[in-house]
């Protein structure tokens, strides 16, 4: 009967936004095609703030990784980062293994050993896979970082088709040991989507799987001594259907993280209700979807304090587009119905991502198939306030995986957890994003880090993005650009750029990157109406130029011929 106090809780706290809608922005970011067609993952491999996105194509490879420029543009990298891999993959996902501050890859593959792609602090990877100990050739459906015993370095399960799944421990400095028969991890089923969370908040991450083919769920508790206890029986969320994604969230904000799962057929929502217990809500609450689901994602999407969800189906076997169920506070109600982002296509994976920096979370969505993938811009109208956090563990691991997040406003405490993986073959990225509603101000922040320490962070500014290091509190605060991309006119002249404007520019930085993301220099002199730019030192070549004003973004790419006339 607890989902009952959680309508009569929530309805008299919570004030409610505009409505939700999405529009398509795929081909402006330069992502149509048929080749986002299965797993996500979202990652900033080249500490630029930005998350990027690799994408594991099961059909029509090769994987590609895309940099992020901002504001909805996308380069592919993939050939120059060496990461193209052209066997036929389906989930990756990124992770700092180790700690030395940027983000390495593991693609998992279908039909040929998996990849672990270590990042070189360049813009390039290199494969160190089997020398770094790890050796799955399984067919990897989950991959999933956690830090198990919280000795500061990330661990990986893997979860594979009809072989058992595996647990390579990090001994330290990014090599590992399988460690899956002494842990009691290696389920031998058809695993599926999982996720790390700490389901009955004692410091450690416990491990959640579906199965396909009507097996029973687990819950493996972590009992801290690096071994695992099957206890879904007693825990109730032994469900046996044809599960797919898993990812969780607090949607009735009480600190406790609720499950919910996608199925070829009746989705689950299972509420956490404290002592160990969860209770099936999903029917009650109206997501019990009945359309073939793959990926699903939390997020609060209007910003309202309340996490909605969306769920991805395959429109091409079930007659049941994608839905966003949005959170009222005494429900669930459709909030997609007749919007873009429904994508009547067969999908599989979903992530939810600030893409242009407004405080609102868009959506990225791989389909199987035609149209390939899809990027829906979030365009809810009055959407409230937010606070978005990224935190970083010195003595936790460096991705703070693990890490537990509460928000303290005038309107009461949100609760989030930092995970990997999760729903179908989705990395959302290391960004917290927590809606605010009509709150002013964060009174105060509480992370309990994963190495146990407990670091409280007061008054902080809405509508800002955050990072926050372990120990030391806030390292940088970023005042969001509100306003959507424009483009602007750059022309190249000799070695000079000029870029034109409708109006007297207010410029507040400038910036001219290769299409490698390297920084060039620039040194710009301010017209009436448009901005002059020397470019003595350009070899030739294809370059963007970001011009920040107060009110306004301005990117445009230009051809710059170097010394040749």
């Amino acid at each position: 009967m607890k989902y009952i106090l959680f309508a009569l809780t929530l309805t008299t706290t919570i004030s409610l936004s505009g409505q939700i809608s999405f529009v398509d922005k795929t081909n402006f970011a330069g992502l149509g095609g048929s080749h986002l067609n299965n797993g996500l993952a979202l990652g900033d491999y080249d500490g630029d703030g930005r998350e990027d996105l690799y994408v594991s194509a099961l059909n029509g490879g090769p994987n590609r990784l895309y940099r992020n420029l901002g504001n909805f543009l996308f380069e592919d990298v993939s050939v120059q980062a060496g990461v193209n891999y052209a066997g036929t993959s389906k989930v990756s996902s990124w992770a700092d293994i180790d700690n030395d501050g940027d983000a390495d890859l593991y693609v998992g593959n279908r039909d040929e050993a998996d990849l672990l792609y270590i990042n070189q602090g360049d813009g390039t990877f290199q494969e160190e896979g089997a020398i770094r100990g790890i050796n799955n050739l399984f067919a990897a459906s989950s991959v999933l970082f956690s830090d198990i015993n919280r000795d500061g370095w990330l661990d990986l399960y893997i979860g594979n088709v009809n072989n058992p799944n595996v647990l390579y421990i990090n001994n330290g400095g990014g090599y590992f040991t399988d460690h899956t028969q002494a842990s009691g991890t290696g389920d031998q089923a058809v695993a599926m989507g999982s996720v790390f969370f700490d389901y009955d908040l004692d410091g450690d991450d416990d491990l959640y799987l579906t199965h396909d083919a009507q097996v029973p769920y687990i819950l493996f508790e972590n009992m801290g001594d690096m071994t695992f206890t099957n206890i879904s029986a007693d825990a109730n969320v032994n469900y046996a259907g044809f599960g797919m994604g898993a990812d969780v969230g607090d949607f009735n904000l009480d600190g406790y993280m609720d499950i919910y799962i996608t199925n070829l057929y009746d989705n689950v929502l299972y509420q956490n209700i404290g002592d160990g217990i969860f209770q099936n809500v999903g029917e009650a609450f109206g997501v019990n979807d009945p359309g073939m689901g793959w990926g699903n994602v939390w997020g609060d999407f209007d910003n309202d304090r309340l996490p909605d969800i969306y769920v991805v189906n395959d429109y091409y076997f079930s007659p049941y587009e994608n839905v966003l169920y949005r959170n009222t506070g005494s429900g669930f109600e459709i909030a997609s119905e007749g919007d873009p982002c429904e994508s009547p296509y067969a999908g599989y994976a979903t992530v939810a991502v600030d893409l242009n920096d407004d405080g609102l979370l868009d959506l990225l969505v791989a389909n199987n198939g035609a149209p390939g993938g899809q990027l829906f811009q979030n365009t809810t109208s009055d959407p409230k306030h937010y606070s978005s956090l990224h935190l970083e563990g010195v003595e936790s691991n460096r991705d703070a995986l693990g890490a537990k997040i509460e928000v303290y406003t005038a309107a009461g405490i949100q609760y989030d957890q930092v995970i990997g993986n999760s729903g179908w073959a989705a990395d959302n990225g290391r960004w917290i994003h927590f809606g605010l509603a009509d709150q002013q101000v964060v009174d105060k922040v509480v992370i309990r880090w994963p190495s146990g320490a407990v670091q409280q962070i007061d008054g902080l500014d809405v509508d800002q993005k955050y990072r926050i290091r372990e120990g030391e509190g806030v390292i940088s605060a970023t005042k969001e650009i509100k306003n959507q991309i424009k483009s602007c006119r750059a022309i190249t002249a000799d070695d000079e750029l000029n870029i034109s404007f409708p109006g007297a520019p207010d410029i507040k930085s400038l910036t001219i990157t290769d299409m490698s993301g390297r920084s060039m220099p620039a040194a710009y002199t301010l017209m009436q109406e448009e901005v002059n730019v020397a470019l003595p030192s350009l070899q030739s070549g294809v370059y963007q130029v970001m011009v920040v004003q107060a009110d306004e973004v301005c990117v445009s790419r230009f051809w710059h011929l170097g010394g040749i006339r």
